[in-house]
């Protein structure tokens, strides 16, 4: 099983984040059916370099110190509409390079900071 390093997103389970897939950072991102009207247990995979995941990090530990000191709204205020996993996402040429079935196993705290969490990709 492979890592998961953040959980950005949630929704009935991990939207959107960063785990590790063959020995590298990837941004996964759930897939919705739209016809089903309900979430797929399948996920894009976005590749990212090393200054994308230092800014994404960055983000991942303002997001830490704000559960930490129970100050989610200021957080939320400030990234709304700049978050830098979104942005990183939406701009990268490996957009999607990857398609893998997941299954996530393990336990996260407050504001889903993964503890002892992993994924196991299939095909």
């Amino acid at each position: 099983m492979d890592k998961v390093i953040t959980i950005n997103n949630w929704w009935d389970g991990a939207l959107l984040g960063l785990a590790y897939f063959e020995n590298s950072v990837c941004i996964y991102e759930r897939i919705f059916d739209d016809v089903k009207d309900d979430w797929t247990d399948e996920y894009y995979l976005t590749p990212v370099n090393e200054s994308e995941f230092s800014r994404i990090m960055a983000d991942w530990a303002e997001w830490c110190h704000a559960v930490g000191v129970g100050d989610c709204d200021s957080y939320y205020q400030k990234h709304l509409h700049d978050s830098p996993i979104n942005l990183i996402f939406e701009n990268s040429c490996f957009r999607r390079k990857y398609q893998k079935k997941a299954v996530f196993k393990g336990t996260f705290g407050d504001g889903y900071i993964p503890i002892d969490y992993y994924v196991q990709w299939n095909d």
